[in-house]
């Protein structure tokens, strides 16, 4: 416990940005997030920026569900041995027996995995997040965030630069119409942001000082809009380009280019379309290899985007996750998560907290729900070994076999009982 806190202690004043993992508390709004994705009630995680992290000692100190239960049934356990004494002193009329009864029953009824049958788990968790670049306090994160069912985070993060790319352009119109809509295309999508501003980044680097200005900004289903110099300038796919009674090309000629992880992305300028933008998705291995991670630990993922391209079918075909794992959502429920991680507060609760990376995120949310699960059974198994071992002793205390119960055998006993609480954790791996 001290090393852990030590070690925490140098995360969280470290010079770098941290980023604290907090919970929605909106429960109509998260339950139309996560309306194909959670069919709990659901407890969405997301990160934001925070300056302090406060609390930090009061919380590392915070006694775990193993030390408050064994609080609870010393008491219990010693009036049971006093009884029991007293009831052995009865049947058996013998004072020897009555008194090696309570001391017996008195040992038998100690959880004598206290102090360590959390805190050894909890310590590689917080070893392990810090190694990911995220920080764990100790329980008190493990009981915020062990019912997370959900994470929510932004189509940047899961599609950083560099993982949308620019395959080709076929032109629809004459050349002049085709770069003006693309510079329009680029302004529109600098000021929206997502993945696919990455793919007109080199536009916007090369001019970025001539970019037109954005008004009228709109999303819909099949793409987005804007006015781009008394233009309205249309970006998605063909369900946006119908809606506005702009004809598309026919589908066959849309399949020829969207092939593997190639999408489509039409430019169109009033009621006509400039270009066909084929752009190709690519997935990072380490957020794969969360995405998975969290599925088997029961938590979905659910994207704010704006790009129409990345849908939970994408998403779900990429990063090898089931479907019913991954939930999409953008207009006002998209500005909703605008706006948490644009509000930063300057003081946040040091419970968990990232350098920033969605990945580290996603790594210490597995780890807690999974160490959750792991609590109840480590607390499970420790009153259990309390009320067989007061069991054993007033079975062979009232049959008159105290003489059996040597010292040897509540040892083993309990060394049975302690080995077996310090193998689940690691039978159970996240």
């Amino acid at each position: 416990m001290t090393r852990r806190i030590h070690s925490n202690f140098r995360f969280v004043t470290s010079s770098e940005q941290k980023y604290s993992v907090e919970l929605y508390d909106d429960y109509n709004t998260a339950l139309k997030m996560t309306k194909n994705c959670v069919a709990e009630k659901p407890v969405i995680a997301y990160q934001k920026k925070t300056n302090f992290l406060k609390k930090f000692l009061e919380l590392s100190y915070q006694p775990d569900p193993a030390e408050i239960s064994s609080q609870v049934m010393a008491p219990i356990a010693l009036i049971c041995s006093l009884v029991l004494c007293i009831v052995t002193l009865i049947i058996t009329k013998n004072v020897p027996m009555a008194l090696s009864a309570f001391t017996a029953c008195a040992c038998a009824t100690v959880a004598v995995s206290n102090m360590v049958a959390l805190n050894i788990p909890i310590g590689r968790l917080a070893k392990k997040a810090r190694r990911a670049g995220a920080f764990v306090i100790g329980h008190a994160g493990v009981d915020k965030m062990g019912d997370v069912n959900a994470v929510m985070i932004d189509a940047d993060e899961l599609f950083p630069l560099g993982t949308v790319i620019l395959e080709g352009i076929k032109p629809m119109s004459d050349r002049d119409m085709l770069e003006s809509s693309v510079m329009s295309a680029s302004a529109l999508m600098n000021e929206i942001g997502g993945p696919l501003a990455g793919v007109f980044e080199q536009v916007i680097n090369e001019r970025e000082g001539d970019l037109p200005k954005v008004e009228n900004i709109g999303f819909e289903e099949g793409g987005v809009y804007g006015d781009v110099d008394g233009s309205r300038i249309y970006i998605g796919n063909r369900n946006i380009l119908i809606s506005h009674k702009i004809v598309p090309p026919t589908r066959d000629e849309e399949v020829e280019f969207a092939i593997g992880n190639k999408q489509v992305v039409y430019i169109a300028v009033e009621n006509k379309i400039a270009a066909m933008m084929i752009v190709a998705y690519t997935a990072d291995r380490r957020r794969r290899n969360e995405l998975q991670r969290m599925e088997d630990n029961g938590v979905s993922v659910v994207v704010r985007s704006t790009d129409v391209n990345i849908t939970p079918q994408l998403v779900s075909r990429l990063f090898g996750i089931d479907v019913a794992s991954v939930g999409v959502f953008s207009d006002s429920l998209g500005d909703v998560y605008t706006e948490l991680v644009r509000n930063n507060n300057h003081r946040d609760d040091a419970v968990v907290a990232t350098k920033g990376r969605i990945e580290s995120m996603m790594n210490v949310i597995s780890g807690c729900v999974h160490e959750k699960r792991n609590t109840n059974i480590i607390v499970t198994l420790q009153n259990t070994a309390i009320i067989l071992g007061f069991i054993l002793v007033a079975f062979m205390a009232c049959f008159g076999a105290m003489k059996q119960m040597n010292p040897f055998v509540l040892f083993i006993f309990e060394l049975f009982w302690m080995a077996l609480i310090f193998f689940i954790p690691k039978v159970r791996k996240p």
